[in-house]
């Protein structure tokens, strides 16, 4: 096989340094953030890590904690009535102003190099429900490939109302979204779209990370199979999983038997980058080469994984690439 073109469809650029600080020592919190950590997840940590593990395009989520920020201002909204709701509007006009930005500059990236595309990031509650299918229309318009969803910051479950203007926006222009899943909220459990998907059956959904489960095929990874079991246009992504191959969770034919039951045609390569690499290990742990950056370790873990999973060739590059040129309609 000739050089294989690796799409990391699964990962997350700051535009400055202020803001992957943010993103690092607000967003994530110290706990969850191991100790010396420096990834910022700027475009220029981003080149170099491309570089260094051999991926060749990413598609970058834009993740803003919009329904953080409007949780936490209202500690600072005042006490009276009317001015509470006059003062709580702006608030939620200056977040969905932060999230429209990085989408923005997400777009101008975008625009200006052809190893990046992106996904923008909408909050329904912070937005309305209207607004965020609008702010998702001016993306789209703007070079966006798809919609991200975050649950645990937005605040509602997938099958929530406030989602559905969205979802027919999406249905109807062929839009794919991509959400993040987890056992650590109750509203980011794959489960919680079933009523959303019965509803909008055609929706293009990714649920990332299998499920995000502790252990291979536990309960939210199930989900997630049952979910692609009964609706065609349900797919997902490895952010967060080849690396624990290569630290030995599990076997290279359990995975690949994992993804061949969820549908291989469905599954996309990801490493959610920069998390993947701020995050702590969990036990069991394998460090990489002595030649690898240790900034990249997950990174070039879960590269170094895709490549030998014991796949046909053709399995290995839809996983690589092919799957997320379909998931997004893009041209081989």
């Amino acid at each position: 096989m000739s050089e294989l073109t690796i799409i990391d469809m699964h990962c997350h650029l700051y535009r400055s340094e202020e803001h992957g600080q943010e993103m690092r020592d607000y967003f994530l919190t110290a706990p969850l953030v191991k100790p010396g950590a420096t990834n910022l997840g700027t475009l220029s940590e981003f080149e170099g890590m491309m570089d260094a593990c051999g991926i060749s395009a990413c598609n970058a989520l834009m993740l803003t904690w919009s329904g953080r920020y409007h949780r936490h201002g209202q500690y600072l909204l005042p006490d009276d009535p009317a001015e509470r709701e006059a003062a709580d509007a702006d608030l939620r006009a200056r977040a969905a102003r932060r999230a429209h930005d990085n989408n923005s500059w997400a777009a101008q990236v975008s625009a200006d190099n052809d190893r990046f595309t992106y996904f923008a990031g909408v909050n329904p509650l912070v937005m309305g429900p209207e607004g965020a299918a609008e702010e998702a229309a001016v993306q789209l318009a703007q070079g966006a490939l798809g919609i991200k969803l975050s649950p645990g910051d937005i605040g509602a479950p997938g099958g929530d109302p406030a989602y559905y203007p969205l979802y027919e926006y999406c249905v109807a222009h062929d839009v794919p979204i991509l959400t993040e899943t987890g056992g650590h909220n109750p509203n980011v459990r794959p489960a919680g779209f079933a009523e959303a998907l019965a509803a909008y059956p055609d929706l293009k959904i990714c649920f990332a990370h299998f499920g995000h489960d502790k252990a291979l095929r536990g309960p939210l990874d199930l989900e997630v199979l049952e979910l692609a079991r009964r609706y065609e246009r349900v797919y997902t992504d490895t952010s967060l999983r080849l690396n624990e191959v290569y630290d030995g969770t599990w076997t290279p034919e359990d995975m690949v038997a994992h993804l061949r039951d969820l549908g291989i045609e469905r599954a996309m390569f990801g490493t959610n980058y920069v998390f993947s690499d701020l995050l702590n290990t969990r036990p069991g742990h394998v460090e990489a080469p002595d030649h690898v950056d240790p900034r990249f370790t997950q990174v070039w873990k879960s590269v170094d994984v895709l490549k030998k999973l014991p796949l046909t060739d053709d399995e290995l590059i839809g996983l690589a690439s092919g799957n997320f040129r379909t998931f997004t309609d893009r041209a081989a």
